[in-house]
């Protein structure tokens, strides 16, 4: 059909439907523009926000605040229109009367599609709005001009104080976040290091830092076992001479000891010749027991003897506990030791008065002393010998306990660093919130106010003019083609051409007839006939 069509036949069909043109146009064209002029005019106020940049440096406190300024006006944009805030401010300015018989939704619909935020950006990245949004707008549209005006400003202050509120919020929220992560790590930090303490009390002997000392002690307590058992073995052998100088009776050069032997010898000679119930005989065996008894210690050395043996007897005991008591071992110590002196000093009081036999007196003194210094160095022995074996246990234990202890020092170090930077970074999340709450980083403030519109913003009643009598022209237009593909009439030489399948000789100017002007003339069969008879004339 796009080929049927030209220009002229647009033309020849507006002449010929030049009255079904002209009854849309003149129907439609009042009908749009008195509906235009009865639109009610609509008010819009409008304020501009800026979106300042944070004042101090960046590089000195970082606001805990990292999101974009569009993404955080589109946050605070759904927050600001949540239903509860918009139906209080609804209820605060009455804006919709109860005769409009308008639910909570409806109300709350039309009162954010009546809201609009623009965004004013600039071409230059900014610190402040790394997005490029330096600004944006806030405007509210009611058919009350006051109206507009007091929401548009109400709305700004809702921006304004929900930007400060997110905000400190925002850094209240990070500086607890991390006081609860310090606590958290204090609290590790301080359960490792009782473990550590509690691992070095239970350890205590066999610590890395007393590796040197150990060992310098079992240096020194190894040369003492050696000159212990050195000094032992002289003692012992001093014991042994002794007691064979006791045996021989070689230590017994005094008178009394030469009188026995000698009356021992007569004893003997006559005990060979006589009976033994001869009175010489008899007279001997008493002589020789009168000079034994002279010769027997006093009563005092025995005295003395006996309570040596008392107290080496309980030393003994205590000794042979599993843990004596420092106290007692010592206190019996010093007890042996004063009966030793005790009984040295009383042997050597009865040597100078010549009272009995001293040499052997003297020679079981010695003894004495001897077992008892052996028994001594024999103890020593035996508890160095208990502590070398206890240190090296521990010695051995040493790099185990080295172990154990890297292991928890390294889970300390790490935690205890972790801590470290949580605490720093609690430190900066504090400036961060002092920032934010002394209104020093980014925020937004007002560049203009919205001020109350003097003009109506729509409808824009000179354009919905012309776009009226455009839709009428158009609706003439599309009425009258439409008329022309109803009836099957000859619209033109390229339809006649389609039509014969060839061109036409020549062109014969429309004629128009009295009777076409008629509306509704084409309807009448003749009129019909008449026009398909001068188109095939003209044919």
């Amino acid at each position: 059909m796009g080929d049927e069509f030209t220009i002229e036949d647009a033309i020849i069909i507006l002449r010929r439907r030049f009255f079904y043109f002209l009854l849309p146009v003149l129907v439609v064209g009042p009908l749009a523009i008195l509906a235009v002029m009865l639109l009610p005019a609509k008010y819009t106020a409008r304020g501009t926000i800026l979106v300042e940049s944070q004042q101090i440096p960046s590089e000195l406190i970082r606001s805990t605040i990292n999101a974009y300024a569009q993404e955080r006006i589109q946050t605070i944009r759904q927050r600001v229109m949540t239903r509860n805030r918009l139906l209080n401010v609804e209820k605060k300015y009455n804006l919709f009367p109860k005769s409009l018989g308008l639910s909570e939704s409806e109300r709350v619909q039309l009162m954010r599609e009546r809201l609009k935020v623009r965004f004013i950006t600039s071409s230059f990245n900014r610190s402040s709005a790394r997005d490029g949004t330096i600004a944006f707008t806030v405007a509210y549209t009611d058919r009350d001009a006051n109206k507009a005006y007091q929401l548009a400003n109400e709305f700004m202050t809702l921006f304004l104080s929900e930007d400060v509120r997110t905000r400190t919020a925002g850094a209240s929220n990070t500086t607890e976040f991390f006081e609860r992560e310090a606590g958290r790590l204090r609290d590790t930090v301080s359960a490792i290091e009782e473990r550590i303490s509690n691992y070095k009390t239970s350890n205590s002997d066999s610590l890395p830092e007393q590796l040197n000392m150990h060992m310098n002690i079992l240096e020194r307590l190894n040369r003492e076992l050696i000159s212990t058992q050195s000094a032992i073995a002289q003692l012992e052998e001093e014991e042994r001479f002794l007691q064979t100088q006791l045996i021989a009776g070689t230590g017994a050069d005094s008178g009394f000891s030469q009188q026995v032997r000698q009356l021992e010898s007569e004893l003997a000679r006559l005990r060979a010749t006589y009976h033994d119930s001869f009175p010489e005989i008899q007279a001997k065996r008493n002589e020789i027991a009168s000079l034994k008894r002279q010769m027997a210690p006093s009563q005092d050395i025995k005295r003395l003897r006996d309570a040596l043996a008392v107290t080496e007897s309980e030393l003994t005991v205590l000794e042979r506990l599993p843990d004596p008591d420092p106290t007692e071992l010592s206190a019996a110590e010093a007890k042996t030791e004063t009966a030793r002196i005790a009984l040295g000093d009383k042997i050597a009081e009865e040597s100078r008065k010549g009272s009995s036999d001293i040499a052997g007196v003297q020679l079981e003194g010695r003894l004495a002393v001897i077992n008892n210094r052996i028994r001594m160095l024999t103890r020593q022995l035996s508890t160095n010998e208990e502590k070398i074996t206890d240190l090296e246990s521990r010695i051995g234990r040493t790099p185990q306990v080295e172990r154990g202890l890297t292991a928890l020092t390294r889970d300390y170090e790490n935690v205890f660093r972790e801590y470290q930077d949580i605490l720093a970074r609690q430190q900066d999340a504090q400036l961060a919130e002092n920032l934010e709450e002394n209104q020093q980083a980014e925020k937004f403030s007002i560049l203009e106010p919205a001020l109350r519109p003097e003009k109506p913003s729509s409808p824009d009643r000179p354009k919905l003019f012309v776009l009226a009598i455009f839709a009428a022209l158009a609706a003439g237009a599309g009425t009258a083609f439409s008329v022309e593909l109803l009836f099957s009439t000859i619209r033109g030489r390229n339809h006649l051409s389609n039509l014969i399948d060839g061109h036409p000789i020549a062109i014969i100017p429309y004629i128009q007839n009295n009777d076409e002007n008629l509306p509704f003339a084409l309807h009448i069969p003749g009129i019909r006939k008449h026009m398909r008879s001068r188109t095939a004339g003209a044919a």
